[in-house]
């Protein structure tokens, strides 16, 4: 999401105006207020394409800092652990939260995930999610994690 909504401006203490880089539209977002030490605290660490609004909370969970006012496209966004983009940031799959189940609708992808990615036998989790990264990259998909 990163990759998609940017900060504009800071509007107010806790207003920012952002922009769509996809189609350039531009709207108003607010802290929720029991968010907004959360948000100063800082980035989510090594999660460079998330969202500028996106941050990690004490219990290392990741947490939407405007959700009151989150804009539309983040209500339909469906939640993630790994996220799978063709080279024009078009979404064509992606791992569910708290998973490995993938879905795509994209024939060619999900014949490399089942061939390549799915016989991995890999138990650590971050190690999982780094194998899933080079397999795709390798293949020209762009991965959010």
């Amino acid at each position: 999401m990163g990759e998609i909504i940017r900060i504009r401006e800071q509007t107010g203490p806790d207003e920012f105006r952002i922009w769509f880089t996809v189609t350039g539209e531009e709207r108003v977002v607010t802290l929720d207020p029991d968010k907004q030490a959360l948000f100063r605290s800082g980035r989510t660490g090594s999660q460079s394409l998330a969202c500028p609004f996106l941050r990690r909370n004490s219990d290392g969970l990741f947490t939407c800092t405007v959700h009151h006012s989150r804009p539309d496209l983040c209500r339909q966004y469906a939640c993630f652990r790994v996220l799978v983009l063709d080279s024009k940031g078009l979404k064509h799959g992606r791992v569910v939260e708290h998973t490995r189940y993938f879905v795509s609708a994209d024939p060619l992808l999900n014949a490399l995930w089942k061939n390549t990615i799915e016989p991995a036998v890999i138990s650590d989790e971050d190690l999982w999610e780094e194998h899933v990264e080079r397999v795709l990259t390798a293949a020209g998909y762009r991965v959010v994690r």
